[in-house]
């Protein structure tokens, strides 16, 4: 293809579907000319290609030449240009965006970056690829760059390159998410495909947090480093559940600020994910079926299965770091590996599911039969840590170890929560409608507004109530004085599944089966049930847009979906399983209803539909839209203003807690390591340790160690521990 040839930035094709498109840029600056008579910096010329991949291959390129001007500047003065620069790049991808109307993406920048462009303090390039632009940033080195000796390629070639390297990243299911990709010699989790994929810098994570706390987690990962602490996460998968999701976004904000973590999963095998899920989780949680208990059998092929990853994938390694963490009961046989290989190892045990403690502690059920299995692995940690309600620790457990609580988290930043413009909304609207209409043949009227759930297809997330709300809601309208032409509101049910969970299809077949009963007749053409494919983006984008959200859990651990709605100022009616109503301020954000309740669902429902409730959250005056307060607005007004800073996460007396998000829960976090370690202070300021940094950590009791459970037999929040005096009202509570 000919260097020369330039974009078509107009096209006459009038396609029914948005096309996706990927983009390879390459850049080389030139050398500065002689100079002239003249003192006028001539400039450098800038040499950039835009290469358009539909997937199958490169279809259209174009060189273009700009001027670099950076001759006598600061670095503030250097920084201003590479932004111009960036802005001008930005410029090209959003005409292929906005004239051939094809929905860029993927970015894939090809190295070598010319240093004068890279790391300007201000230019946010990457992350406003992401954020504004809604395209994944990848940075990648080309295959052609093991030629020194030879002449460098050009621009286009480099840029063909990248884009082609960087698609073959892309899931398979979707293109708006990149694998997650497993180092196949130790198993660890290669978060955003081994740093390739740039979505956002430790700008914005600070722009997001409070003073407060960001003090707090700097001083903490300046300590950490100094005392060259690592860490290594064991659990179940990469990719599918908020397990997943969080410790992808820890590792992404940690590695930012140099701090030595490493996240391990196994190799999976679907005769053991059928114990752990089945037999484990959904009887430690009371909705296994009658009958269903682990056998000697089951127990032989877990303890195999932990011992054979052990030996294929772990043992040269993986386990020598300062602190282990080992999520959930799926790897708990680890722990005596652990034990026996390193006995001077500190393990940290998280639960992040909702153990039933009345059950687990009554010797007749198959509850206490099922936990003293795994607890006589767990019993060896060092500190276990739970969701903040005291109920979901056996009695045991708290004779026996150390407790603490503390409540998992979402990220800001990532495909479920970043904001969503306009183009985006349409394009992931008529992508749900495709999905919607290949699985069940429904499609959502998004001028009838919808109800929206977003959650695994699990037999504790309370779809069976919700669906029976939905069918009482709707009778109401149409028993009403005056019945809605439109019939109302819709329903979209929608989620992820999990190589760990058996569960999901056979609950999604259920919901189907419900509804082609003659009882669902009146509803059944409006309810959207749709097993996502693994991008956060969809499931983010739907969710903002939502007139209502639900979150209608049976059984729960915390079920952070209710944050990820409380921010996107989502009204929300969730049951008050679980850790759920912690994250919930009735009438300010939702509404809280006892779980399994459908008719207290359809009650609120009808009454947010007739205007007697609602939910009015006032905008700063900065951010004053004109009157208009709705989700999408809000989102659409932040994404074109480039220079917009990261929203706060706790932006309003409305809003969650800022325990409940990344930079929080690294914090508590640190914090933990820091304790467990007996890490110690010597009060004066070190290397990067500050005199500030001194302060802030000794009112977070860092060199005091972890209290035992003789002294902590209810053990606290991990956040009370962090925040200290700047702790807000209402938040570090135990239910």
């Amino acid at each position: 293809m000919s260097p020369h040839r330039r974009l078509s930035h107009h096209s006459n094709r009038s396609p029914t579907q948005i096309q996706d498109i990927f983009i390879g840029v390459a850049m080389q600056l030139h050398s500065q000319p002689p100079k002239l008579k003249t003192t006028q910096d001539e400039g450098r010329d800038l040499e950039y290609t835009v290469v358009l991949h539909d997937g199958t291959g490169v279809v259209e390129s174009e060189t273009f030449h700009t001027k670099f001007y950076g001759e006598g500047k600061d670095e503030d003065g250097l920084a201003e240009e590479a932004k111009r620069i960036s802005r001008e790049v930005l410029a090209v991808q959003r005409s292929i965006q906005t004239e051939k109307g094809m929905n860029v993406r993927l970015v894939a920048i090809a190295e070598p970056i010319p240093e004068e462009l890279r790391g300007k303090r201000g230019v946010e390039f990457f992350p406003t690829l992401w954020l504004h632009v809604d395209a994944v940033p990848f940075v990648t080195t080309p295959s052609t760059s093991i030629f020194t000796k030879l002449p460098a390629p050009s621009t286009q070639a480099s840029a063909t390159a990248a884009v082609s390297a960087a698609v073959k990243h892309l899931h398979p299911a979707t293109h708006s998410a990149t694998t997650a990709d497993i180092d196949p010699t130790d198993h660890h989790v290669q978060v955003d495909c081994d740093g390739q994929v740039k979505l956002c810098s430790i700008v914005q994570y600070r722009e997001s947090t409070s003073d407060a706390l960001w003090k707090r987690f700097m001083a903490l990962a300046n300590h950490l480093n100094e005392n060259k602490v690592s860490i290594s996460f064991f659990s179940a998968t990469p990719q599918g559940g908020g397990v997943a999701l969080m410790r992808h976004a820890m590792l992404r904000l940690w590695k930012m600020v140099g701090f030595d973590v490493k996240w391990y999963v196994p190799e999976g095998h679907p005769t053991v994910f059928d114990i752990t899920k089945s037999k484990f989780h959904n009887v430690l949680q009371g909705v296994s079926p009658k009958g269903v208990e682990l056998n000697d059998e089951d127990k032989t092929w877990f303890e195999l299965w932990t011992e054979q990853n052990y030996e294929t994938f772990w043992s040269n390694g993986a386990i020598d770091a300062s602190i282990i963490v080992i999520d959930d009961p799926q790897l708990t046989a680890l722990i005596p590996i652990i034990r026996k290989k390193r006995p001077d190892a500190k393990i940290i045990f998280r639960s992040h599911i909702q153990i039933q403690s009345d059950l687990t502690d009554d010797p007749s059920t198959v509850q206490y039969r099922t936990w003293n299995y795994l607890f006589d692995f767990v019993k060896d940690v060092d500190l276990f840590l739970a969701h903040p309600v005291k109920f979901f620790v056996p009695k045991n457990v708290k004779e026996k170890l150390p407790v603490l609580y503390m409540a998992p988290s979402t990220d800001p930043l990532d495909g479920l929560n970043k904001p969503y413009g306009r183009a985006s909304v349409r394009y992931f609207r008529q992508y749900f409608n495709s999905l919607s209409q290949q699985q069940c043949g429904v499609k959502i009227d998004w001028d009838r507004g919808y109800i929206c759930q977003i959650a695994r297809f699990d037999p504790s997330k309370g779809i069976d109530d919700l669906l029976a709300a939905y069918l009482e809601f709707r009778q109401k309208l149409e028993a009403s004085d005056s019945p809605p032409l439109d019939n109302g509101p819709q329903l979209i049910i929608m989620g992820h599944g999990s190589v760990d969970d058996p569960d999901g299809a056979w609950i999604y077949e259920k919901i189907h089966d419900t509804l082609n009963s003659k009882e669902y007749d009146l509803v059944k053409g409006d309810v959207a049930v749709v097993r996502a494919p693994p991008s956060d983006s969809i499931l983010g984008c739907i969710l903002q847009g939502a007139w209502v959200a639900t979150q209608l859990s049976t059984r729960e651990g915390f079920e952070v979906k209710v944050t990820e709605a409380v921010n996107k100022r989502v009204p929300i009616i969730a049951s008050d399983a679980g850790g759920i109503p912690l994250q919930v301020k009735e009438g300010k954000n939702g509404w809280i209803v006892p779980a399994g309740d459908s008719s207290a669902v359809a009650s609120v429902l009808f009454d947010i539909y007739e205007g007697k409730k609602q939910v009015h959250r006032d905008l700063s005056k900065k951010r004053e839209l004109d009157g208009k307060s709705d989700p999408n607005s809000v989102a659409q007004a932040w994404v074109g203003d480039l220079d917009e800073a990261a929203i706060k996460v706790h932006a309003d007396e409305s809003a969650t807690s800022e325990d409940f998000w990344t930079v929080g829960n690294s914090a508590r976090w640190m914090l933990l390591f820091d304790k467990l370690l007996g890490l110690q202070l010597d009060g004066a300021a070190k290397g990067e340790i500050t005199t500030e940094d001194v302060g802030v950590l000794k009112s977070m009791g860092v060199g005091e160690p972890v209290a035992g459970p003789e002294k902590n037999d209810e053990g606290i929040n991990v956040w009370k521990m962090v925040m200290g005096d700047d702790l807000l009202d209402g938040e570090a509570e135990l239910i």
